[in-house]
């Protein structure tokens, strides 16, 4: 039942567009706190992932307290925003403080609260590495649904997004966001899911006529065609999204899916009867799978991604995010150390803005990720940065190191982590709540199976 509901503010969040009003975040945060609370009592805290949970419930605290700094009423000439001067002598009754929205800080400090807080509940409800296995699944093949109800849409009604008119993006598919750019991180990370499901159900088939038919009747055949649906659905989907920097973070994250597949130690050697084909070494025969899978993605990319190749040969680097970027910079120089508030870019960045790039449009976020949160937040983002990625690659480092059976759980963790990383630098999709949330209910169990040790888990199976 918990686990039902667990799903429910996830839904709502694809269902609103990406949860980008606060107010549906303000809704989705109640009850996930709400949960925690009750799947702790009733449940209790695995001493496995309980590093995991600590360091997402201090990264809250830390948030917050920043939040409470900046907000907080002080003298005018003590770290205050300068503004706060001009509107002392309209209003002298009023308080200076660091932030230049502060009543707007304490909402959007929700969306901070949102996927921190879903990656605490997913920890808690996803504690074994079958129900972290399942949540995987889950979040694959529901993103496989998504990627065909999107494409179904952008082919029949282009002008519509869910249930009303589309007004921005015509010639691109968003799915259920917005902005074709968090829809290309959405389906990205479905693509990445779906690839490392199907390697997984491959298994090492060998490359005889034998070896083949032995594994046509595997049981697995079955899961290997879905995943390999799934995943084609979703390819193609991001290619529809016409997004460059997707497109380029996705190829550089299937990369190293594929790298670490090739790099892994076999876990035990083949038995049985002899294969019809010549043995040959194991790594070479990755090779070959991995050459295969490569030339098939730069087919299905010259055939389905033309529309994002001609994009970016058209625009190339003229687009109006790459003009701002010296007044984003020069805006986060200024700003540093204390931030100019967590909800203060739109009032504080047409400051900054050059007239030369255009009038067109409010800019209310960057097109960077971790400038936005270095000109909001100041050094507290570059600490809560550093923790949280720096704590995620020591998950997936103990468990590309100890799991068997599961390690493709960490690979898709490190894959994963390489795609947000890198698209958070060209573009806001992490500032939508709804992708955020997104990637939390991804990380948290592939964080899961990372921990777990191989057989000690009451309901694991897995080596």
């Amino acid at each position: 039942m918990l686990v039902l509901l667990f799903w429910g503010p996830i839904v709502i969040g694809l269902l609103n567009y990406g949860a980008v009003e606060i107010q549906t975040v303000a809704l989705m945060v109640v009850p996930v706190f709400l949960m925690i609370a009750v799947v702790s009592i009733v449940n209790g805290i695995s001493e496995r992932t309980r590093v995991a949970l600590v360091s997402a419930l201090v990264l809250i605290i830390m948030a917050f307290a920043w939040v409470a700094l900046q907000a907080m009423p002080l003298p005018s000439a003590l770290f205050a925003q300068p503004a706060w001067q001009d509107v002392a002598g309209i209003a002298p009754s009023g308080s200076a403080s660091i932030s230049l929205a502060p009543g707007d800080d304490w909402p959007s400090a929700l969306r901070i609260a949102l996927p921190l807080g879903i990656f605490m509940l997913a920890l808690l409800l996803f504690d074994t590495d079958d129900r972290a296995v399942g949540a995987v699944k889950a979040l694959a093949v529901s993103g496989g649904i998504v990627s065909v109800l999107s494409i179904l849409q952008f082919e029949v009604a282009p002008d519509a997004l869910l249930f009303w008119p589309k007004i921005a993006y015509l010639d691109s598919l968003t799915g259920f966001f917005v902005n074709r750019n968090t829809a290309a991180t959405y389906f990205g990370l479905i693509l990445l899911l779906n690839l490392a499901l199907l390697l997984h159900a491959l298994g090492d088939p060998g490359i005889g006529f034998a070896d083949l038919r032995r594994w046509w009747y595997r049981d697995s055949k079955w899961r290997a065609l879905g995943y390999g649906l799934w995943f084609s659905t979703s390819l193609i989907a991001l290619m529809l999204t016409k997004s460059r920097a997707g497109l380029l973070s996705c190829l550089f994250a299937i990369t190293c899916l594929l790298v670490l597949r090739l790099f892994r130690r076999s876990k035990r050697q083949r038995v049985g009867r002899p294969s019809s084909a010549p043995r040959i070494a194991p790594w070479l025969k990755r090779s070959l799978q991995l050459v295969a899978i490569v030339l098939i993605l730069f087919l299905v990319l010259q055939i389905f991604g033309g529309r994002t190749l001609l994009r970016a040969e058209a625009q190339g680097v003229g687009d109006s995010r790459y003009c701002v970027m010296p007044g984003i910079l020069s805006a986060v120089a200024n700003q540093f150390p204390w931030g100019a508030g967590l909800a203060s870019f739109e009032d504080v960045f047409p400051g900054y803005r050059d007239p030369a790039c255009g009038l067109y449009g409010i800019w209310g976020r960057a097109h960077n990720f971790y400038l936005e949160g270095i000109f909001t937040f100041g050094l507290m983002f570059v600490m809560m940065a550093m923790v949280a990625f720096l704590m995620l690659l020591r998950f997936f480092w103990i468990g590309l190191r100890q799991r068997r059976g599961l390690r493709f759980g960490p690979e898709i963790g490190l894959s994963a982590l390489l795609l947000v990383a890198i698209h958070s630098a060209f573009d806001f999709s992490l500032q939508i709540s709804g992708m955020a949330v997104i990637v939390a209910v991804l990380l948290a169990p592939l964080v899961t199976i990372s921990l777990n040790p191989p057989g000690k888990s009451s309901s694991a199976r897995y080596p």
